[in-house]
C-alpha cells in the first residue's frame, strides 16, 4: 500500500512523514540546503497491525509540481497536510485538484504545527479546511491536528491510517507486470538500479522483464523492498530492482519495467478529458499543453473530438498526440497543465492506449468511445479483437495488457453473449466470425459453379478467401469448425460444398466417354493430351475439366503434366513392374521399355511417376523397389 503526502510548500510534510516513520526523506544535497523538498522521497511507515506501507513525500513547491506528478500516481492513500500558521494555500488547492483528477479518494487530512498558533486561530484555521474540502473526496475525511516537533497527534495519526489501509482495495497481482520508473541510480558492486511503485503484477529474482521504451530485456539480479532484500514483490509495493546489464543511462524518469511483449511506446492515446472548474478559459482544438502519466511527461497537442472547444468544467473526448512516446495502458489517469503559464487545468482516463488518426465529428469514433468509457472491460476487448481480426487468448492478453484469468472469464462472457466464437485456440467477433464463414462458402460456390466438374478446391487455394494474417493453423481449425457444422467436405487436400457431387451435362456425358474411349484403345501408349482437343472438338479448359473429372472418378491416371493413361493399362504398368522385381533386384529405363512394349517416352515418364509415389527409388541409371502395393 502506498501513502503519499500533499500540499502547499514548507507545510511541514517532510518533518511528518519524519515523525511517523523516523526516516527523513530528503536526500539531495541542495533539499538539506534549502529547507525544502524538490524531488520525491521515499519512507516505510509500520502501522499498528505489524505491516509495513511505503510513504511517498512530494514536494509542494510548484516550481517542482511535476516531481508530485511523479508521484502522485500510484497513491492509495493521501495524507493532506496544512500548516496551522498560514492555512490553505495555493498549491494545497492544486495538490487537491490533481489528487481528485487523479481519483485518489482515500485520505486524511493534517493540520501540522499546531503547538506555533493559538487556540482560537487552530480553530479558525480548521473551519477554513473544512469549507475548502467540503463537495471533496476529504470533505469527510478525519482531521488530524499534530505537531511533528513535539509529537502531539502521531500516534492517533498513526492508528487511523492503519484503519483506512485496511479498507483500499488490493492492486491486481495476476495482471502483466508494470513498474513506472522515478529513480535510477548506480550501486558499486551492483549496477543499475531503478526503483517504482508496482503498479500492476508480480516480480521474482531471476525473471526476465523488458524495459520500455527502451525496448530490450533484461534479467532481475535482485530486489528491495525499503532497504530489506527480498526475493518477490508484488503489486502495490514501492521496490528497488537490480538489472543485469541495465545502463543507468538507458533508463530515465517516465520508463516503465514491464512483463515482456505486453507494452509498447505510443504516440497516441484516445481518452476523456475533464477541464477544471477553475480553468481560466475553454480549451481549443489541438491546444498544446503539459501532458503527465504516470511517471513520464510530455507535451501533448488535444483534438477535441466530438466539440469545438471544450468549457471550464466540462467533459470530452479528446486524441492526444504526444511529442515523445510514452507507455500507458486503458485505464490509466493523467493530469494537464496549460502550456503557459503552467498550471493545472484539468486530467483525465485514457481509453485507448493504441488508437488509429481519428477525424473529428465522426460518429462511429465517438460510439466507440461511448462503449470504451463504461467501467465493462469487455467493450475494450472486443474492440481490439475486431482491430486485430481475431487473436488467440496469449494474443489478446497482450492487446489488452490483462491477465489470462481476468481475459478468460471476459471471452466467456462474451461466447454466452453470442459476440465471441472461440475456434480451435483462436477468438474471433461473432461478426468476423460469419464474414469469414460467408466469404469461403461464397469461394467454394463460385469455384463449383466455375468448375462443375472438378470435385472439389485445393485446401491452400481455398485459404486465399480469408485474410492473408491468419496463421495455417487457425486456418485449419476454421475448416474443421466447418466441416463440423456440415457445411463442407474434405476430402485429402480437396474441399467441397457438403453434398456436392460432380455431374456433367448430357453433352459434357458424351464427350467424356468418347475420350475413356480413347485412353483404353490407346493402352500402355495413350494420346497425347494437345491432340484431343482437336479431336474432340474442345477448348483446353473444357478438356482439362474432363481430365480432372476422370482421374477423381479413378478412370484415369495422371502420369504428367502431358501423359494421361487409363486406369487399367496403369494398372498393367505396375503389375508388369512387380513381376520384373519378383525375380531381379533393379531395373533400367532400357528393360522397363522393352517390357512394356512402349516408346522410351512413355517408359520413362511412367518410372518418374512411380519414383514419385515412392513406389521405386533411383539409384544411378537403375531403380530398386522400395514401397510397392501389394
Amino acid at each position: 500500500m502506498i501513502i503519499g503526502t500533499a500540499g502547499h510548500v514548507d507545510h511541514g510534510k517532510t518533518e511528518l512523514i519524519k515523525a511517523l516513520t523516523g526516516l527523513d526523506t530528503d536526500r539531495l544535497k541542495e533539499e538539506k540546503e534549502r529547507g525544502i523538498s524538490i524531488d520525491i522521497g521515499f519512507a516505510p511507515l509500520l502501522l499498528p497491525n505489524g505491516k509495513t506501507a511505503g510513504v511517498i513525500d512530494v514536494p509542494g513547491h510548484e516550481r517542482f509540481i511535476h516531481n508530485m506528478l511523479a508521484g502522485a500516481g500510484g497513491m492509495d492513500l493521501v495524507l493532506m497536510v496544512i500548516d496551522a500558521t498560514e492555512g490553505v494555500m495555493p498549491q494545497t488547492r492544486e495538490h487537491l485538484d490533481i489528487l481528485e483528477l487523479l481519483q485518489v479518494n482515500k485520505g486524511l487530512i493534517v493540520i501540522t504545527k499546531t503547538d506555533l498558533v493559538e487556540k482560537d486561530w487552530l480553530e479558525m484555521v480548521v473551519e477554513e479546511v473544512k469549507e475548502s474540502f467540503s463537495g471533496t473526496f476529504l470533505s469527510d475525511a478525519p482531521l488530524h491536528l499534530v505537531s511533528s516537533a513535539t509529537k502531539a497527534g502521531i500516534d492517533k495519526l498513526r492508528k487511523d491510517i492503519g484503519d483506512l489501509v485496511g479498507s483500499i482495495a488490493a492492486r491486481d497481482e495476476n495482471a502483466p507486470l508494470r513498474i513506472p520508473v522515478d529513480r535510477a541510480f548506480t550501486m558499486a558492486g551492483f549496477g543499475t538500479v531503478i526503483t517504482g511503485t508496482i503498479l500492476n503484477g508480480t516480480v521474482n529474482v531471476g525473471d526476465t522483464v523488458e524495459v520500455v521504451p527502451l525496448g530490450r530485456e533484461f534479467r532481475v539480479r535482485g530486489l528491495q523492498v525499503h532497504g530489506d532484500t527480498v526475493e518477490s514483490v508484488t503489486a502495490g509495493q514501492r521496490v528497488a530492482v537490480n538489472l543485469a546489464g541495465l545502463e543507468k543511462k538507458e533508463v530515465v524518469r517516465g520508463s516503465v519495467v514491464a512483463a515482456p511483449g505486453y507494452f509498447r511506446p505510443t504516440g497516441f492515446l484516445d481518452a476523456k478529458l475533464k477541464l477544471l472548474p477553475t480553468a481560466s478559459k475553454p480549451l481549443v482544438n489541438m491546444s498544446p499543453v503539459h501532458f503527465y502519466l504516470g511517471t513520464a511527461r510530455v507535451v501533448a497537442e488535444l483534438l477535441l473530438l466530438g466539440r469545438d472547444e471544450l468549457l471550464p468544467g466540462h467533459e470530452g473526448f479528446v486524441q492526444c498526440r504526444l511529442d515523445r512516446p510514452l507507455v500507458a495502458q486503458r485505464g490509466d489517469l493523467f493530469i494537464i497543465r496549460s502550456y503557459s503559464p503552467m498550471i493545472t487545468i484539468g486530467g483525465g482516463t485514457v481509453l485507448d492506449e493504441s488508437p488509429p488518426r481519428h477525424k473529428r465529428f465522426k460518429a462511429s469514433v465517438l460510439e466507440k468511445l461511448e462503449d470504451l468509457q463504461k467501467d465493462d472491460p469487455l467493450p475494450f476487448v472486443l474492440q481490439k479483437l475486431n482491430e486485430n481480426q481475431g487473436a488467440t487468448l496469449e494474443e489478446l492478453a497482450q492487446l489488452v495488457k490483462m491477465g489470462s484469468q481476468q481475459l478468460e472469464g471476459l471471452l466467456e462472457r462474451a461466447q454466452k453473449d453470442n459476440k465471441v466464437v472461440l475456434i480451435g485456440d483462436y477468438y474471433l467477433s461473432t461478426g468476423h466470425y460469419k464474414k469469414w464463414k460467408a466469404d469461403l462458402l461464397e469461394e467454394l460456390d463460385r469455384f463449383h459453379k466455375a468448375k462443375p466438374l472438378w470435385p472439389g478446391m485445393h485446401k491452400a487455394r481455398l485459404a486465399g478467401a480469408l485474410p492473408h494474417k491468419i496463421t495455417s493453423r487457425t486456418y485449419d481449425a476454421f475448416v474443421r469448425h466447418l466441416k463440423s457444422k456440415e457445411l463442407i467436405s474434405v476430402q485429402k487436400d480437396l474441399i467441397f460444398r457438403k453434398g456436392f457431387v460432380p455431374q456433367p451435362s448430357a453433352g459434357q456425358k458424351k464427350k467424356i466417354e468418347e475420350m475413356l474411349r480413347l485412353f483404353k484403345a490407346g493402352g500402355l501408349t495413350p494420346p497425347p493430351v494437345k491432340s484431343l482437343w482437336e479431336t474432340l472438338d474442345l477448348k483446353k479448359e473444357e478438356g482439362e475439366g474432363f481430365l480432372e473429372y476422370l482421374v477423381n472418378k479413378g478412370s484415369l491416371v495422371g502420369i504428367s503434366e502431358e501423359i494421361y493413361m487409363h486406369n487399367d493399362s496403369y494398372q498393367k504398368c505396375l503389375e508388369i513392374l512387380k513381376e520384373h522385381f519378383r525375380a531381379n533386384r533393379s531395373i533400367s529405363l532400357a528393360n522397363y521399355r522393352d517390357l512394356l512394349q512402349s516408346s522410351r517416352r512413355y517408359a520413362q515418364a511412367i518410372l518418374e511417376h512411380f519414383d514419385g509415389r515412392k513406389y521405386t527409388r533411383r539409384l544411378g541409371d537403375e531403380r530398386v523397389p522400395w514401397k510397392l502395393p501389394r
